[in-house]
């Protein structure tokens, strides 16, 4: 069996924890809050907790033999395999979603160009010095696209603060007149 994780490294985490980390973390403290307001699961273990104990098994999980793990998992109650389940597919669809073709798919869906000039910019600049030559010109037929679907749209924003700027028309007789 290999080496057992420190479980103190995950009672200490908070709930503040889990929702700075985002993603399917989010998506679970809302189920297990809403699971807490039934009236039958009164009782049960703040969302805090019961993410401690789901990432300490998943974690654990990973460190041991497939059937190893399988046993260790099927241990656990059954909010917390749930959660482990829940937990891997969530890590599933945040690795799909971040595909060359779902990125570009991203890029094509938004109208302006303004909008996702700054994720077309990272894709040429990171991914262009390894991707093959169809992916490239993927990305830059994408960049097109949305360029040619944009608008040309000048904005005008004037945001003047801690000057002596008069904006619009001033017309008072003690201001000379040039």
């Amino acid at each position: 069996m290999a080496k057992k994780l420190c479980r103190e490294k995950y009672t200490i985490r908070t709930l503040a924890f889990y929702q700075e980390q985002g993603g399917v973390f989010n998506d679970l403290i809302t189920y297990l809050t809403k699971l807490r307001l039934q009236p039958k699961n009164r009782g049960m273990a703040a969302p805090a907790t019961l993410l401690n104990e789901a990432c300490y098994a998943l974690d654990n999980s990973k460190l041991m033999s497939e059937e190893e793990a399988a046993k260790y998992i099927a241990e656990q109650p059954e909010i917390v395999r749930e959660l482990i389940h829940r937990m891997e597919e969530g890590q599933k669809q945040q690795q799909a979603a971040m595909t060359l073709h779902a990125i570009i798919d991203y890029i094509l869906q938004h109208k302006q160009y303004q909008f996702v000039n700054q994720i077309i910019n990272m894709l040429k600049d990171l991914v262009g010095r390894t991707c093959s030559d169809e992916e490239y010109q993927q990305i830059l037929a994408a960049e097109q696209a949305v360029m040619d679907n944009s608008k040309i749209e000048v904005v005008n924003k004037n945001e003047m603060h801690h000057c002596n700027v008069f904006p619009g028309l001033v017309q008072n007789p003690q201001f000379p007149k040039k």
